[in-house]
């Protein structure tokens, strides 16, 4: 008797543990489905909100001025509310920063926000600190950037000029804006644009991101973005298509404009392609959100970042950035027929860094399978080198990649080439590979490496471990030689691991052809001219 009350307080204390955690994850879901209604409608007045949770810095409400544990931020012009009440409000008395109403040439003022503010940022007008302290004080404007006291604000001029940002902003009043039919695109793009005659030197630049690249980098970074520049000018790459954000580059030859890629590898050669469609070259710049990032070394733009990077520094950078070209080639890979029927459909797509057959893709293959049946958040760059570390070292031992060599056979510029024992043989377009080995290096004057003269290089390893030792400066790469066009013919009935930028797959047998595309231009940084002769002048 006594063993069946203790059964049911047990069955009941469970009952009730469950109930309560469905009801708790009940309605965690109901908040992320209203955040999310709310996150996808632009009212009237122009925000575009987020949600915002555990901020770390003390922020207030612009409604009821309370403190803000959790909430919504318009991602344009950083106005912070706590609640949907104060959201609905604030949003028919303070207009965003992109209102059509507001954005009249003749009467462009600043847009003032109040309150919000980081307490390093000195007032313009009297060059002491702002922000700081408790509630809602000082201002800052959504377009220049400026900080001025409550006080300092009825001295200082009332015209903005969008300040450092002048040169890369698109003015509100220059452009009209549209939605494309696409079900997928849910952001407005460019229209009409009108070039600033009042603004020296303007060339305007275009962002393209994708949010989910970096570890949660890209959201943070497309929010700075949206912040700093016309929303406009910033293409989510998961809400918007990249070829209707830049159609309005072939219908405005008038405009000198850049491009700005932030994402990884991937994310890089598709934009790539779609801005080779372009009518005229538009340089590009990258900035690293992936693992190896290097196209980005090459080009100076470092070998990572994060979303708090300063951007009006970076655009600066882009604006003085040298233009070079380089060479993009085409992947055809041909499944051989069986009784008539493909083996594999045929593949085709573009490649800028190198492309690979055997342990270096086998690797890459295992990498890519395993972050897809993982979720998002435990994905990260620091995931994706152990990763890579794991299926390397798996590599050394199981070496299915073995006698690659006999599987294959390499046609460099129509000649057959012998090859040694390898397990891995990759075509290189650029100096860096596997995340800042640099394998060309190692060769003299008469193997010269260039990226624009239309020829990519061809090396081979040994292993996963022969890769290893690469990496940490230990050995070379194994020179197979350069060539204007490539072919590889698989032969058997085996698999063979290929990857192009990051993207991996199985290839069944059949041929790859690798040929020359087009020519690319892209943005290398400028180097920083240093003055001085020490520490002491």
């Amino acid at each position: 008797m006594e063993m069946d009350v203790y059964d049911e307080l047990l069955a009941a204390a469970l009952f009730i543990i469950f109930s309560t955690f469905m009801l708790w994850v009940f309605r965690k879901l109901w908040a992320v489905r209203k955040r999310k209604t709310i996150n996808d409608t632009s009212s009237k007045s122009g925000h575009y909100w987020s949600p915002i949770e555990h901020e770390e810095q003390h922020n207030y409400c612009s409604g009821c001025k309370e403190h803000i544990v959790s909430g919504y931020e318009c991602d344009n012009c950083l106005l912070k509310v706590d609640n949907i009440n104060c959201l609905r409000s604030v949003s028919t008395k303070i207009h965003c920063k992109v209102n059509q109403t507001l954005c009249r040439k003749e009467t462009f003022d600043h847009h003032w926000i109040c309150g919000n503010i980081g307490a390093d940022l000195f007032c313009e007008v009297c060059e002491e600190l702002c922000g700081g302290g408790v509630g809602l004080q000082d201002f800052r404007c959504s377009w220049c950037w400026r900080v001025v006291h409550t006080k300092c604000k009825p001295k200082f001029t009332l015209h903005c000029d969008f300040g450092r940002l002048a040169r890369t902003i698109i003015p509100p009043y220059c452009v009209t804006t549209r939605k494309p039919g696409n079900r997928n695109q849910r952001m407005a793009v460019i229209d009409t644009i009108e070039v600033p005659t009042e603004i020296a030197n303007w060339r305007p630049i275009m962002v393209i991101v994708n949010p989910k690249s970096g570890s949660g980098a890209g959201k943070q970074l497309l929010r700075n973005f949206r912040a700093h520049l016309h929303p406009a000018q910033v293409c989510d790459v998961l809400k918007s298509n990249i070829a209707a954000s830049l159609r309005w580059i072939d219908d405005h030859p008038e405009v000198e404009v850049r491009i700005l890629i932030a994402g990884g590898d991937g994310t890089i050669c598709s934009a790539l392609d779609q801005i080779d469609t372009l009518s005229r070259r538009i340089p590009v710049a990258v900035l690293p959100l992936g693992t190896g990032n290097d196209l980005s070394r090459w080009l100076k733009w470092g070998k990572k970042c994060g979303g708090d990077i300063d951007v009006i520094k970076l655009m600066e950078d882009i604006q003085e950035a040298e233009v070079t070209f380089v060479d993009r080639w085409t992947i055809d890979a041909e499944s051989q027929k069986k009784l008539g029927v493909r083996l594999q459909s045929n593949k085709k797509l573009s490649m800028t860094n190198y492309v690979s057959v055997g342990v270096d893709a086998c690797v890459t293959l295992g990498m890519q399978n395993t972050r897809e049946s993982i979720p998002r958040a435990m994905s990260s760059r620091l995931l994706n080198k152990f990763l890579f570390f794991t299926f390397g070292t798996k590599d050394v031992f199981e070496r299915v990649c073995k006698g690659l060599n006999e599987r294959i056979e390499l046609y460099l510029d129509d000649v057959h080439v012998n090859l040694p024992d390898i397990e891995g043989l990759i075509f290189l377009n650029i100096p860096y590979w596997g995340a800042g080995v640099k394998p060309w290096a190692t060769y003299n004057d008469s193997h010269r490496q260039d990226c624009d003269d239309e020829t990519i290089e061809v090396f081979a390893v040994t292993s996963s471990f022969h890769i290893a030792q690469m990496q940490i400066g230990l050995a070379s790469p194994l020179c197979i030689g350069q060539a204007k066009h490539a072919k590889l013919v698989f032969k058997g009935n085996h698999s063979f691991p290929m990857q192009s930028d990051g993207e991996a797959w199985v290839n069944s047998a059949g041929t790859v052809e690798i040929s020359h595309k087009c020519k690319t231009a892209m943005l290398r940084k400028a180097e920083k001219q240093r003055s001085g002769c020490g520490m002491f002048f």
